[in-house]
C-alpha cells in the first residue's frame, strides 16, 4: 500500500511503500505497516480489504474484483507449509488459472501479500504459504511446499463449500517465491514439467546434492546447471541494489543455467534492494506489469503479449531474454516453418522421454502423447 508521507519540517510530500521504509518510519504508521522481526522487513498490514473491495488506493490492481480465504475459514490445512492464505478473483470468468508463492528464509507468509490482491485483481488465483521450519526446511523442501500447494488448490476445486468450488482449470499452474522462495519456485520445474511458468523474485538457490557438489565445508550444497534444466518459462527478477542476492552471483547464473530451449527472461530494477521483489510497484509499477504479461503469455497461452514481454521497462538497469515472437505454427517441433516427418520423429521422442513442448502439443491438454501425433500425421496428408 503506497502511502503519504508528511516530513513536517522540509514541507515536502513523498510517496512509498512499506517495504520501503526503514524501522523507525514504520512505526510512525501502524495504521497501514507493521515491522516483521524475523525479516527485517517493513511490511503492509493487508489493507487491500478482503472484502472484495479491490481497485482501492494506489496499488495499481487489474480490473476484477476479489477477496480471499485461508484455513481458518474452511481452507484444506497442509503438514507440508505453515499456513496459507488463497486470494481470488469475484467477478472474472472462471475456470481460473493459479499461481503459488513461497517466500524467503525467516520471512512469514504475510510478507507475500502485496502480491495475492495484485494477482486476484488481474483473473489469477494466488496462494501464498508459509516455511515450517526456518532452520532446518532447504529450497528443495520449500519446492515440495509449492507442489504439494497446487494439490490443495485441486482439492479446493472440489470441495463442497469452498468459494472456488469448480472455478479452478486443473491443469494451469505457476510457481513462484521471493529470495530462496524464487530459487525454490524454479527448482520446483524440474520436479514437475507440467508447471505452465515461474516468477523468480530476487531468487538464491543451493540445493544438497552429493554427486555434483564437491564441496564437504558446505555440506555439499551448491547450484550447477543440472539443478535447473527443466522446460518451463521463467521470469526472474532482481534488484541493483540487492546485497543478499546480487544479480551477478545469483539471479545472472540462474539465467545462464537455464537451458537455452526453455523461455527465460531477466529484469534488473534499478537502484531497489532485496525487498523490491517483494512488491508489484516495485520499479514504478513495471514489475508487476511485466509478471502480469507473462502468465498471460505462458500460464493463458494469449499470444498477444508477447512483443509487449519485450518491451524494455524504463526501470530496468539490465534486461535480456531469449524469447523471440515470430509467429507459432503448431505442428512445427523444430521451428523450422515446414510440418513433414522430422516433426513427427521429434515428437515421437518427446512422448518417450516424457518430455514437453507446446508446438508438439497440439490438442492443448499440457501433455504430449500418441493423440499429438495423429494430429500432426493428419496435417500433413491433408495438405498434400
Amino acid at each position: 500500500m503506497k502511502l503519504l508521507i508528511l516530513i513536517s519540517f522540509s514541507l515536502n510530500i513523498i510517496y512509498a511503500e512499506c517495504i520501503d521504509l526503514d524501522y523507525s518510519t514504520c512505526l510512525l504508521y501502524p495504521e497501514y505497516c507493521s515491522w516483521d522481526e524475523i525479516s527485517g522487513i517493513c511490511i503492509d498490514n493487508g489493507g487491500y480489504g478482503t472484502d472484495g473491495g479491490g481497485n482501492g488506493g494506489n496499488n495499481n490492481y487489474g480490473p476484477f474484483q476479489f477477496d480471499s480465504f485461508n484455513e481458518s475459514n474452511g481452507l484444506i490445512s497442509s503438514e507440508n507449509y505453515l499456513g496459507a492464505t488463497v486470494f481470488y478473483p469475484l467477478d472474472g470468468e472462471p475456470p481460473y488459472s493459479s499461481i503459488v508463492i513461497v517466500p524467503g528464509a525467516f520471512s512469514p507468509e504475510t510478507v507475500l501479500h502485496e502480491w495475492g490482491p495484485y494477482y486476484a485483481s488481474y483473473g489469477f488465483i494466488a496462494m501464498t504459504i508459509g516455511i515450517n521450519d526456518y532452520f532446518n526446511d532447504d529450497m528443495s523442501d520449500l519446492a515440495y511446499s509449492l507442489l504439494n500447494a497446487i494439490e490443495v488448490l485441486k482439492q479446493e476445486n472440489n470441495r463442497i463449500g469452498s468459494p472456488l468450488l469448480n472455478k479452478i482449470n486443473i491443469d494451469n499452474f505457476a510457481t513462484s517465491g521471493w529470495s530462496i522462495g524464487g530459487g525454490a519456485a524454479q527448482y520446483a520445474a524440474t520436479l514437475d514439467s507440467s508447471l505452465k511458468a515461474v516468477i523468480a523474485l530476487n531468487p538464491g538457490l543451493a540445493i544438497q546434492d552429493y554427486e555434483n557438489c564437491t564441496d564437504p565445508a558446505y555440506e555439499y550444497y551448491c547450484l550447477v546447471p543440472e539443478h535447473l534444466d527443466h522446460s518451463s518459462p521463467v521470469l526472474i527478477i532482481s534488484s541493483e541494489g540487492d546485497v543478499e542476492n546480487p544479480t551477478e552471483v545469483d539471479a545472472a547464473v540462474h539465467y545462464d543455467y537455464t537451458p537455452e530451449s526453455t523461455s527465460k527472461m531477466l529484469f534488473e530494477i534499478e537502484n531497489g534492494n532485496h525487498g523490491t521483489g517483494l512488491n508489484p510497484n516495485s520499479g514504478s509499477g513495471q514489475l508487476g506489469e511485466k509478471v502480469i504479461e507473462w502468465l498471460n503469455y505462458y500460464l493463458l497461452d494469449n499470444s498477444d503479449y508477447c512483443n509487449l514481454l519485450l518491451n524494455v521497462p524504463t526501470s530496468a538497469e539490465q534486461f535480456y531474454t531469449n524469447i523471440d515472437c515470430q509467429e507459432f505454427l503448431a505442428g512445427d517441433v523444430n521451428g523450422d516453418y515446414m510440418i513433414n516427418i522430422q516433426d513427427i520423429v521429434l515428437t515421437v521422442n518427446l512422448v518417450m522421454n516424457f518430455d514437453y513442448n507446446a508446438s508438439a502439443d497440439l490438442n492443448s491438454d499440457s501433455i504430449v502423447n500418441v493423440l499429438d501425433i495423429v494430429q500432426i500425421i493428419n496435417i500433413i496428408l491433408f495438405a498434400q
